[in-house]
């Protein structure tokens, strides 16, 4: 396969337990459909809090990125296939491409790096965003259940709705 970006002969490497293509000139790294998500659920390296900090810059130019990656490139594994462009995680600042046909992303140089720093970003924050939004998820998911609940019903009795909401799960 050949770099969209530059059109070198693309190395298959080993990358945190995953066989991913690499251009040797321009660092780009191609990735069949599935990979992205297999490397940032399962990579090796943890990154320090500082190296997760630095993506706040990315944060900050989230609009301004997406605005100027309007670059179109070709996917490397079909044939006259144009990738879409993404917004990695819809804010992240990080732009992918993305082919529409065989599901593979093209990261360019050090941002498949970028991508696993800013889910580990996200791995760290959880418990804390748990805390302090899980009740309000936990009440927001009972006021729908009773709306639900509501709806639902077939009888006045709420023995018979009960059983008969269990017949239907």
């Amino acid at each position: 396969m050949k770099c969209p970006r530059c059109g070198s002969i693309l190395c298959t490497v080993e990358y945190d337990g995953v066989m991913i293509e690499v251009c040797p000139d321009c660092k780009g790294e191609w990735l069949h459909a599935g990979e992205l998500q297999k490397i940032v659920e399962h990579h090796d390296e943890v990154f320090t809090q500082e190296e997760i900090a630095s993506l706040e810059a990315v944060n900050k130019e989230i609009f301004t990125a997406e605005k100027e990656n309007f670059d179109e490139l070709s996917c490397p594994h079909c044939e006259n296939a144009q990738m879409e462009h993404f917004n990695y995680g819809d804010t992240s600042g990080i732009i992918l491409h993305k082919c529409p046909e065989c599901g593979g992303i093209w990261t360019d140089k050090d941002q498949l790096k970028k991508v696993e720093e800013l889910v580990d970003g996200w791995k760290a924050d959880l418990n804390q965003d748990s805390a302090k939004y899980g009740p309000i998820l936990q009440k927001v998911e009972t006021e729908e259940q009773k709306e639900l609940d509501r709806d639902v019903s077939i009888s006045k009795f709420g023995f018979v709705n009960a059983v008969l909401r269990r017949f239907c799960e």
